[in-house]
Formats: structure tokens, sequence, C-alpha cells
């Protein structure tokens, strides 16, 4: 009894093992493509991983000898004819190879019998393995959704598999991997015996709800099969389907401005924002910042905080007007709105940046002196410039007024003409000083008007012009040895500071007195000199 107890045992473990020994050379099913073939001559080989296939010999009855080793050790040879194989099996490392006989060429020649350069060809073929190929289909075309819509509550995925090896599975489990979804319909695991060689499953299917974010977000949903070959090899196969979910909080900003105004209208601004969610957002902060090159017509707030609930919209969040005061295209500067979402990440949300055209002219007076520093009595030119810089043309008129301390001599002072867009005029006059001192000369006043009976003023800039006398020149008088000490150190103090800021011209020039009388004597002297040598001579 207890020998028949020990031999159940071991047919029990024997059947435990490894599925490899349960498997015969007619069993296997060869890979469809050779791994390695080659036309081979006496002792040419091939090889395929570890292994060497070799041509060991030929005779004339077409049968050729071949054989294959591993580690220089044969382990498998055996003649064969064409359409017929040596295999051998590798049941130690669970491989499997097989030399496959295409053709021979024996060469023999008819007067002798004997065979010149016969040769073969050897194709190697490996053991197959099953290969599933998975397919994951959903019901979005561009397998997008969002838990907001009542049309897409749920993510649809139908999975094909078909074992596109070159062998039979066996046991395979299949699994869904819903990446974090609620699994509505259907089963995320399942198992099949065994699926043949370029078999194809029925179809299946599974529904998972949509989950929400706060913000868009990719995921993969992910099918998995595990399944054995003849050998007991695990053998895995995997596919990933990119979904892209959309955020279940949503704010859409809607900033909107008049498209084109004229330089004496006025641009509105409106914002509005929507709460394209299903969550309540609370403390939303919100900028907006101003257009430049408008000025803001009304007391407006531009920083908010606000809460909304789902699916609430706010109108008029802003609304206000802004007056340009330059012509040209504008973007309107972006508005943010931003929350923290309850992971404590920052959400931000920006509007669209609508433009804004400007048009009208533009009119710039600018006005200069020339020199701007003169001595008493001097002439001085003053330069007036009119330009547009708008987008279209106007009749401008100037006036000018002259201050008492100069007196007009020549020149136009009166302007009135068309400027048109881009153009400058420019008109000038000349004036005389009459007094010391720092002066600003009036602006000029200008006026314009165009066709569309849009008009304006406009002054410019006011030039300082400086006056001085350099014709008065400070007399330093004598130390008194009677006055103070205050005095007289006053009176260094300003006759040095005056030595060291101001030099007459004159007093540079001047030369040692009595130097000419003494050139001349010198002169007079060396031609005597000469003149009494000569004599001698």
């Amino acid at each position: 009894m207890f020998k028949r107890t020990i031999f159940i045992c071991l047919i029990l473990l024997f059947l435990s093992c490894s599925f490899a020994s349960a498997y015969d050379k007619d069993d296997i099913e060869w890979e469809d493509d050779a791994d390695t073939s080659g036309t081979l001559g006496w002792g040419g080989t091939l090889t395929s991983d570890n292994y060497l296939i070799r041509v060991e010999d030929f005779n004339t009855e077409g049968f050729v000898s071949i054989s294959i080793s591993q580690n220089g050790v044969i382990k498998e040879i055996s003649p064969v004819k064409v359409g017929q194989s040596v295999i051998y099996r590798d049941e130690s490392n669970g491989k499997d190879i097989r030399a496959y006989l295409d053709k021979v060429t024996l060469n023999i020649d008819d007067w002798t019998g004997n065979m010149e350069d016969p040769t073969a060809v050897v194709k190697v073929y490996k053991r197959g393995i099953p290969e599933m190929r998975i397919e994951i289909e959903v019901d979005d075309d561009d397998s997008t959704y969002d838990p907001r819509t009542i049309s897409y509550p749920y993510i649809s995925a139908t999975i094909d598999i078909e074992n596109e090896g070159d062998a039979k599975a066996y046991e395979m489990d299949l699994e869904i991997d819903p990446v974090g979804m609620e699994l509505v319909d259907g089963d995320l695991k399942h198992h099949f015996i065994s699926i043949d060689e370029d078999e194809v499953l029925d179809p299946i299917e599974v529904k998972l709800k949509i989950p929400h974010y706060w913000e868009e977000t990719d995921i993969d949903l992910k099918v998995t099969t595990k399944s054995m070959d003849i050998n007991d090899d695990y053998n895995e196969d995997s596919e990933k389907k990119k979904l892209t979910i959309e955020p279940a909080a949503e704010l859409v900003i809607t900033k909107s401005i008049t498209e084109e105004i004229y330089m004496d209208e006025t641009a509105h601004v409106s914002v509005s924002i929507w709460n394209n969610g299903i969550y309540s957002l609370n403390s939303v902060t919100v900028d907006n910042p101003i257009i430049e090159h408008l000025e803001l017509q009304d007391n407006v707030n531009q920083q908010l905080t606000l809460s909304f609930s789902p699916g609430e919209t706010k109108t008029k969040v802003f609304d206000y007007t802004l007056k340009p005061y330059k012509t040209g295209e504008y973007s309107v500067p972006k508005l943010t709105a931003q929350y923290t979402d309850p992971n404590g990440k920052l959400q931000t949300f920006i509007s669209e940046t609508p433009s804004i055209e400007v048009e009208g002219p533009v009119i710039v007076i600018t006005k200069s002196v020339s020199p701007s520093t003169v001595n008493v009595g001097d002439q001085v030119k003053v330069t007036v410039n009119v330009e547009n810089t708008g987008t279209h043309g106007a009749s401008v008129t100037t006036s000018e007024t002259l201050p008492e301390t100069v007196s007009f001599v020549s020149g136009n002072m009166n302007f009135k003409d068309v400027v048109n867009p881009r153009q400058r005029h420019t008109y000038s006059y000349v004036i005389r000083t009459k007094e010391v001192g720092d002066f600003k000369l009036p602006a000029t006043t200008g006026s314009f008007i165009d066709l569309e009976e849009y008009k304006g003023e406009k002054i410019s800039n006011m030039p300082v012009l400086s006056v001085v006398d350099h014709n008065a020149v400070d007399t330093i008088a004598e130390p008194d040895t009677n006055s103070g000490n205050s005095d007289s150190s006053s009176s260094s103090g300003t006759a040095s500071a005056d030595s060291g800021n101001y030099a007459d011209p004159e007093v540079e020039e001047r030369v040692q007195p009595g130097f000419e009388g003494i050139m001349l004597v010198f002169v007079l002297g060396c031609v005597y000199f000469i003149s009494k040598r000569q004599n001698k001579q």
C-alpha cells in the first residue's frame, strides 16, 4: 500500500511539472518564416542562436546528412531528403529548432557517376510562439470625453483579440486596467483555455464611468494578455488606448471691446464669466489689466474676488469705457481668473485678446530755439514743427505769442494748412532779445478739424531761452586795509572765483613789455659783427 501511495505521488508530481515533457516533435508549431537559410556544400554551416547547423554528407540517391550542434556537441544528426527536416528538442532550455531541406543539387558526372560540388538549400526554423494582436476601440472618434455633458457620462470600449503568432496559446488571462475609472458594465478579467494560431476571439465590451479631474488629463486604458505556449513559457502582450478627459470645472471668459472707433469716440469694454462645470468655485481671483493708449473713463476696480455656482454666468463682471489719445490697432490685454483646486493646485483661465482700431488725426506741435543761449540784443530763430501721427488728415491753425523780453524781427508767426497722416510742416521766425535772464517762450497754440468734423486743440512745449551779457566785466577792487577781515575775505574769495571761471582773450595774447627792443638791438649787433669780419678779410 505504501509503495502504491509513493507511486501515485510521483505520477502527480510528474504531471505537475513542466508541460514541456508532454509534447513531442510532431506537436511543435514552427515559425512561418525561417530564422536563417543558405545554400551549403560539404561542411557548410548555418548559425541560429547558439545552434550550429552543418551539412555533413551527400549521396547520389539525394540524401543529405544534416547535424545540429550546441556548444560543439552534436545534438541531432540524420539523413533527409528534400521536404524533410532534422528536429532537435532542447528540453533543458525550452528551445526547439528545425533544419529543413528545401533543395538538393548533386551535380553527378555522366561518365564517372560521381558528384561534383553538390549543394543543399537549408532553411532553419525556430519553434513558434503565440502573439496576441490587441485592438481597443472606444465610442468617441477622437477619444475625448467631457464629464460635464449628458451625452458622454460613460466610456464604452470594445476589445478585439487575435492570435497572430505562430503557435497555439494556452491558459490565457486577459486583464483590463481601467486607470481608476469605475466599472459600470462588463468584466475586467477574462480567462481562455486555448487560442489557436490566427484565431479571433469574440469582442469584449466594457463600460466605464468618466472620471472627474480639475484639469484636462490624458489617461491610458490598458489591456494585457498573459498566455503559455506548448513549452509552458509565458508570453505577455499589451496595448494602450489614450483617452483625453476634459476638466469637470472650467471658467469660460468672454472679453469684448468696440472693434473700431474714431478719436472723438469712446470704446466700450465688457467682461462675462461662465462656470462651465459641475462644481462650485469659490475665491476666484479675477485680474483685468487696462489697455495702453486708451484712458479709463470710469472708476473701476481692476481686481475682484468672486464665487460661482455650477453652470452660473456672471455678466458685466467688468463694464467700462475707454477714451483714446493715440491712433493705431491695439490688442486688449488678457483677463485671468484663478482659483486653488481641492488638491492645492492653482488653476488659471485666460480670456481671448480682442483688438481695437483707433482712427483719426493726431496733431503734435513741438517748438525749439536756436541758439538757446545768446547775448543781450542777439537774434534767435524760433522753429515750430506741426506733425500728424494719426491716420486721417486735418486742417491745422496755429498762433504765436511773444513775451515782453523779446521783439519780433522777421519770419512767419502764423500757420494754417492741411496736415496729412505721417506728414510734418515747419515754419520759423526770428526774434531779438532785450533783457538778461532765463525766459520760457510761450507755447504755440493750435486748433484742428478734419472731414469727420472731429476737432480739438493742441499746445506745444515751452522752450527756455537764456540771455546773458558777455560785455559786462566784473571789476575787482583793491583790498582795503582799513576794512574788516570779513570784507577782505569776501573780496579775495570773489576774485579767486572769477579768475578761475573767466579768461580774457586779450590778456592771453599779451607779450612781455620791451621784448621787441631787445630783439632789435640783438639783430643789429649781429649784423655789425659780421660786416666787420668781412672788412678785415
